[in-house]
């Protein structure tokens, strides 16, 4: 087992897969536990996104407005150009993207 981890090279784009593919697992796991939904994680993903490409990261922007695409795209879907445009005019609570305890809904 050594043998092997010496040669693993740990790049910033393996650290970078690994850690989303963690949380991409643990949104799973929070979705099928109630605690949040796919559509609360979409629109918190694009709302990073959105300012990351504000910021002149295209890259980034790019990379995680793939990931709500994604998050959109599960359950009933959504749509990403109606998050996009509600990010401009919504309140905290207005498309759903503060985690609320189940019983609160």
């Amino acid at each position: 087992m050594e043998d092997n981890a010496k040669d693993l090279e740990i790049t910033p784009k393996l650290v970078l897969d690994l850690h989303l593919a963690l949380y991409l697992d643990l949104v799973a796991v929070l979705e099928g536990a109630g605690v949040v939904t796919y559509r609360q994680m979409a629109a918190r993903v694009l709302n990073i996104g959105m300012d990351a490409r504000d910021d002149g990261e295209a890259g980034l922007s790019a990379a995680l407005e793939s990931i709500a695409k994604g998050f959109a795209g599960q359950g009933k879907g959504l749509s990403i150009e109606l998050l996009k445009a509600a990010r401009a005019v919504r309140e905290d609570e207005a498309m759903g993207d503060v985690p609320r305890r189940p019983d609160e809904d």
